[in-house]
């Protein structure tokens, strides 16, 4: 039995249509594969999709620091479905190939925007030991502010639950998609 189910609109019961239908009409436009994973769990499920649409959309970061954010989260934890779907996004958002490259070979890239910079300068530290030092920390906090650390921390968080997520129920990357070495 695969471990990974799409569902399909006509399975759902009323808390998984609803869940369903607020994810149709949020910034995504669409129900992602880690949402149709936890919509065995409604009330799980509710809660996610509105943190992750909060984490990748309403916070201060550009949506090219937000995907650094989840390549490097998705390279930590060798999510192949998130690497490959947010690899297209990266370049959609600016990042370049040279540098997504990079992150998928654990090799460090280099930001000319300091912001970059310091987004992929924390989420590096961080995943090195589950720690962030002091200079990085206040880096961070002097460019986006102790709300902007905060959503940082939440961002990379949450991609961990989807990568988790993810891997756990083995969800199939697309067809074609480049993956990464273990």
């Amino acid at each position: 039995m695969p471990r990974y189910q799409q569902m399909e609109e006509s399975q759902l019961d009323d808390a998984q249509r609803r869940v369903w239908n607020e994810c149709k009409a949020g910034p995504r436009g669409s129900v992602p594969p880690p949402v149709h994973v936890w919509l065995k769990s409604p009330g799980l499920a509710d809660h996610a999709h509105k943190l992750g649409a909060h984490v990748r959309f309403g916070t201060g970061f550009t949506p090219k620091q937000t995907e650094i954010a989840i390549l490097v989260t998705a390279r930590y934890w060798t999510a192949q479905f998130e690497w490959a779907a947010h690899v297209r996004l990266a370049l959609q958002a600016g990042i370049a190939q040279e540098q997504i490259d990079a992150i998928g070979e654990r090799r460090t890239p280099h930001f000319s925007d300091p912001g970059d910079q310091i987004v992929y300068d924390f989420c590096h530290d961080y995943y090195d030991d589950h720690r962030v030092d002091d200079a990085t920390l206040e880096r961070v906090t002097k460019r986006f502010g102790e709300q902007g650390l905060v959503d940082l921390a939440g961002l990379i968080g949450y991609y961990s639950f989807v990568s988790v997520t993810l891997n756990v129920f083995e969800v199939p990357t697309p067809p074609g998609a480049k993956l990464l070495e273990r």
